[in-house]
């Protein structure tokens, strides 16, 4: 399963408000933003780094983290278990799996490890496999494919909150989409989240609009609609630099156009452009 993909399953079972999910991972916090709402998740980003949300690639810390009690249904995701096994090698990682049966057996958690078979001999995947039959994975998965590789494993919700479908610009990222303002009254970080994940989809550098997420409700939305002006203003600049894309150079088209995905120089840009 490719990190898109499984990023897509993470997404699909925060859906399920019965559900806790403890995702390790490989992807520092900023770049899961991009994907999902990490806010809803028990996070640990594994590195060898000293970071908020950090786990260092030790098994016997991973298994400490994994063991802790579950007050309810939990899912837990091993993204980057590949690294593992080259860090510690196949019969430690076999080890580590027999312990960690013994741990959740008998509990109501469930283990996902993302893995590709086709990167493994033969023989140490069939005593994976003989391992981890004993790890509890009877969840529902009639909608969701979690081992194998196919197109279109994930049917993600359909709405307008959920998915954006974007048509791609001379950069290969998405073109930028006049969003619906969101509202003063009913204002929720869970919005908040919701619309920088939004944004960051279109490429766009946000990131002055996070701290909002520990701010009280009055000042977050005051910084949100700072923000949604912002980009309210690029994403007409972006419209009228395609408009006229055949009478700009290519190297000010692009420079322009990367300068409007980071937010900066607006107020310069609109002078240049609007005038003449």
């Amino acid at each position: 399963m490719n990190q898109t993909k499984l990023l897509a399953l993470v997404d699909r079972l925060l859906e399920s408000d019965e559900l806790e999910i403890k995702l390790f991972s490989r992807l520092p916090p900023r770049r899961l933003l991009e994907h999902i709402d990490i806010s809803r998740i028990e996070l640990y980003w594994i590195t060898e780094r000293t970071a908020n949300n950090s786990v260092a690639p030790n098994l016997d810390k991973l298994m400490k983290i994994i063991s802790l009690p579950a007050d309810s249904n939990e899912i837990i995701i091993m993204d980057g278990f590949e690294w593992l096994i080259e860090l510690h090698g196949n019969d430690k990682i076999l080890n580590f799996l027999n312990d960690l049966s013994d741990n959740l057996q008998g509990t109501s958690k469930r283990l996902v490890i993302p893995l590709d078979a086709l990167n493994f001999e033969k023989t140490w995947l069939s005593r994976f496999k003989k391992v981890i039959k004993h790890v509890n994975l009877d969840f529902n998965t009639d909608d969701v494919e979690v081992f194998e590789e196919k197109p279109a494993i994930i049917n993600v919700a359909d709405s307008e909150q959920n998915r954006i479908e974007f048509d791609l610009g001379v950069d290969g990222m998405p073109r930028l989409s006049m969003l619906s303002r969101l509202p003063k009254i009913g204002f929720t970080n869970s919005l908040l989240v919701k619309r920088i994940l939004q944004w960051r989809r279109m490429g766009l550098d946000v990131s002055e609009v996070e701290p909002a997420l520990n701010y009280d409700s009055e000042d977050a939305y005051a910084l949100y609609s700072v923000i949604e002006e912002k980009v309210r203003r690029v994403v007409e600049l972006e419209n009228y630099l395609y408009h006229h894309k055949d009478k700009i150079d290519v190297k000010e088209f692009t420079t322009s156009l990367f300068r409007i995905k980071q937010l900066t120089g607006i107020d310069e840009l609109e002078k240049k452009y609007y005038s003449n």
